[in-house]
C-alpha cells in the first residue's frame, strides 16, 4: 500500500550489512580472516550501492513519478562521471597534501575532501557516493611509503569520527522512535506484523544470495569465500545492520513534493528499527556460541606465517636498499654496523610488539647520515609490503598490520 518506489527505498534502507559492527563482534570470536575480509569487502560495494538506490527510489516517491529504465540510465551516466571525478579528486588531494608540512592539516584535508567531491558531484548530476568512494580509493592508492606519521594519525582521527558519527546516529534514531510512538499510540504495535515479514524476508535473502555465491563461487579457480556451507552459515548470520540502515531511516523525507505527508513515513522507520534489532543483537550475541558449535574459530597461524613473509620481504629490502645508498659512502663503519644490525631485527621488531623507543645517543656529525641511511631502508621494506599487498596472494589486513609496525618504527626514530 506504499507504491512501489517507497518500496525501494525501504529494500535499499535495510539491504546493506555493517562491516563496523560485524567487526567488532569477529575480533573477539577469532573469526578466520578469510571470513571477515569477505565481509568488509561487500559492506563497503553494497553501502555505496544501497544508498543510490535509495536516493532514486526516494526522489520519485516525492515527486510522485515512477522508477523507469531512464532512471536507470540516468544513474550509469552518474555513476561513471562520479567514477572520473573520484579519481581525479584522489589524485588532487594527495599533490596537494604534499606540500602541506603540518599533520593536522593534512588530516583535515582529508575531512573535507569527501563533503566537497559529494557536493561538486551532485552539482553536475553524478552520484556523490559513488565520487567519495572511488576518492578514497584512489587517496589509499596512492599512499607514499613515506606518509607513515600521517597514515597513524589520520587512522586514529577516523577511528574517532566514526565513533562519535555512530553514536550520534543511534541518538537520533532514538528520538525519532520516540515521536513514532507519541504519534501513533497504540496503532504502532500494527507495525509488527509487517516488521516481522521484513525481518524474515531480509534472512531469507542473504541466505539464498550466500548459497549462490557458494554455487559459482566453487567453479572458479582460487574460490574467495562462501565456499562450504559452514561459510554460508557463518557470512548469512553475520548480516549485521547499523549506520547505512540508520542514516538512510533518517533522511526519509516527512513531506512530497505536493505537500502531503510521505505515506507509511512512521512504519517504514518502525520496520527498519526491527530490522537492526534483529540482525544486530540476536546475532552479535549469539555470533560466539555459533562459531564455537561448528568450530570455525581461527587459531591465528595462517596470519601469523603471513606476517613472517612479509616482514622477511621487508627485511630484505631494507638490506638491499642500504647496500645500494650512496649516503652509505660517508657514514663510520661503527654506524654503519649498527645500522645493519638493525635492519637485521627489522623481522622480528615487525612480529613482535611495538618497538621501544630509541635511546638518547649523543648528537655529533654523524647522527644525520645515521637517520638518512636508516629511512632509506625503512622506506625500501614499506614500499616492499606495499607491492606486496596489490598482490592477489597477499591478505591485505595482514599487510597493514606489518605497514602499521614500519609506521611506528618510523616515527620512533629520533630528530
Amino acid at each position: 500500500g506504499i507504491g512501489l518506489p517507497a518500496a525501494i527505498a525501504l529494500g535499499a534502507m535495510v539491504a546493506p550489512p555493517d562491516p563496523v559492527a560485524v567487526e567488532s563482534v569477529a575480533g573477539r570470536v577469532h573469526m578466520p580472516r578469510r571470513l571477515l575480509t569477505t565481509l568488509q569487502s561487500e559492506g563497503l560495494f553494497n553501502d555505496a550501492a544501497a544508498i543510490v538506490i535509495f536516493q532514486a527510489a526516494a526522489a520519485a516517491t516525492v515527486a510522485g513519478t515512477e522508477l523507469g529504465g531512464g532512471v536507470v540510465l540516468q544513474f550509469l551516466l552518474g555513476a561513471a562521471i562520479a567514477v572520473a571525478l573520484g579519481i581525479a579528486a584522489g589524485w588532487l588531494t594527495k599533490v596537494v597534501t604534499r606540500f602541506v608540512d603540518s599533520l593536522v592539516a593534512r588530516s583535515a584535508i582529508t575531512l573535507v575532501v569527501p563533503f566537497a567531491v559529494y557536493i561538486l558531484a551532485e552539482q553536475v548530476h553524478a552520484s556523490g557516493v559513488v565520487a567519495v568512494v572511488v576518492t578514497a580509493l584512489e587517496i589509499k592508492r596512492r599512499a607514499r611509503p613515506a606518509d607513515a606519521a600521517e597514515r597513524i594519525t589520520r587512522t586514529a582521527f577516523w577511528d574517532v569520527v566514526e565513533m562519535l558519527a555512530t553514536g550520534l546516529a543511534f541518538g537520533l534514531m532514538g528520538l525519532e522512535m520516540r515521536t513514532v510512538i507519541e504519534e501513533e499510540g497504540p496503532a504502532v504495535f500494527g507495525f509488527i506484523g509487517t516488521a516481522v515479514v521484513v525481518c524474515v524476508i531480509v534472512v531469507a535473502v542473504r541466505s539464498g544470495w550466500m548459497s549462490l555465491a557458494m554455487y559459482f563461487g566453487r567453479r572458479r579457480e582460487g574460490p574467495l569465500p562462501p565456499t562450504s556451507w559452514k561459510d554460508v552459515l557463518i557470512l548469512s548470520w553475520c548480516g549485521m545492520r547499523g549506520l547505512a540502515t540508520l542514516a538512510l531511516a533518517l533522511s526519509l523525507p516527512a513531506t512530497l513534493a505536493s505537500g502531503e505527508e510521505f505515506q507509511a513515513r512512521h512504519e517504514i522507520i518502525v520496520v527498519a528499527c526491527a530490522v537492526l534489532l534483529a540482525t544486530l543483537v540476536l546475532p552479535g550475541l549469539t555470533l560466539p556460541w555459533l562459531m564455537k558449535v561448528l568450530r570455525a574459530t581461527a587459531t591465528g597461524q595462517e596470519e601469523r606465517e603471513a606476517a613472517l613473509v612479509l616482514a622477511s620481504r621487508a627485511q630484505e629490502a631494507a638490506v638491499a636498499a642500504l647496500q645500494d645508498a650512496d649516503v652509505i659512502k660517508d657514514l663510520p663503519e661503527e654506524k654503519l654496523d649498527v645500522v645493519r644490525v638493525r635492519m637485521k631485527r627489522l623481522r622480528a621488531d615487525l612480529m613482535g610488539a611495538v618497538p621501544a623507543g630509541p635511546k638518547r645517543q649523543k648528537r655529533d656529525e654523524d647522527r644525520e647520515l645515521v637517520i638518512a641511511v636508516q629511512t632509506i631502508a625503512l622506506a625500501a621494506a614499506r614500499q616492499e609490503v606495499l607491492d606486496a599487498r596489490n598482490e592477489p596472494d597477499t591478505d591485505p589486513e595482514v599487510a597493514d598490520r606489518v605497514l602499521r609496525q614500519l609506521d611506528l618504527r618510523t616515527m620512533m626514530m629520533p630528530d
